[in-house]
């Protein structure tokens, strides 16, 4: 603001100056106040002072708005990702329901059928809980790119980057339940040239369902979404902090 002030100013002062040039013979003492010429000196200062105070006020606005808007998106990020975090552990209890996970870890000690493992309806609840968190994680990238078009200053490419990883980390949870389910396909029709290593399918049951690991063991995979969700964390909240 004082800079355009200086400038109008200025401008004020060189019409000042060209009419003691021409007017007064570079005498000082020759001079007296012509109201018509200050008028005019006025006058054509503002025509061009007014036009840029203008572009100023408009500029100035718009950078508040942009810091308004680009605050409000980053503390709905730091929500959704909030959220995200809660839901994909969610989707890894199975604490207070009944998990084919467990059953299947626990089936030597108490036997059940492959009928009841092989269950499709209970495929596709499981297969629920993990797509609903990545629908939240699409809102998330959604909120992510308005916020890279508002403000363009911000260096997002971290966030992608971890908003990527857990993509991936979804989608191999996506495709190792379904081999979870051809598994337990083939104990029941006794494919077993076509079984996975039990290992292996142990590893998916306590990878999709912590509860399903056996007393004392750490939960590896837990401590790895931890780690994820810490770093995107960190980094929203330090791009907030810069804005």
């Amino acid at each position: 603001m004082l800079f355009y002030l200086l400038s109008y100013c200025l401008v004020v002062l060189i019409c000042a100056v060209f009419q003691w040039i021409n007017n007064c013979d570079y005498v000082l003492s020759s001079c007296s106040i012509n109201t018509e010429n200050l008028n005019a000196i006025l006058q054509t200062s503002a025509s061009i002072i007014t036009p840029i105070f203008a572009i100023w006020g408009y500029f100035t606005w718009r950078e508040q708005e942009v810091y308004k808007t680009s605050k409000e998106i980053m503390a709905s990020i730091l929500t959704q990702t909030n959220d995200i975090y809660k839901a994909w552990k969610n989707s890894r209890n199975y604490m207070d329901i009944y998990s084919r996970f467990d059953a299947y870890c626990l089936r030597d000690i108490f036997p059940i059928s492959s009928e009841t493992l092989e269950n499709s309806e209970l495929s596709r609840k499981e297969l629920q809980r993990i797509r609903n968190v990545y629908v939240l994680l699409n809102n998330l990238y959604f909120s992510l790119n308005h916020l890279h078009i508002i403000n363009k200053k911000l260096n997002l490419d971290k966030i992608f980057e971890t908003v990527d990883t857990i993509a991936n980390e979804l989608e191999e949870c996506m495709r190792e339940l379904s081999e979870f389910q051809s598994q337990l396909t083939f104990i029941k029709y006794n494919y077993t040239d076509q079984m996975q290593p039990e290992e292996r399918i142990r590893e998916i049951c306590h990878k999709l369902d912590f509860s399903s690991s056996p007393l004392g063991r750490v939960d590896d995979y837990g401590k790895k979404v931890d780690d994820i969700f810490k770093a995107i964390t960190d980094e929203i909240i330090n791009l907030s902090d810069k804005i």
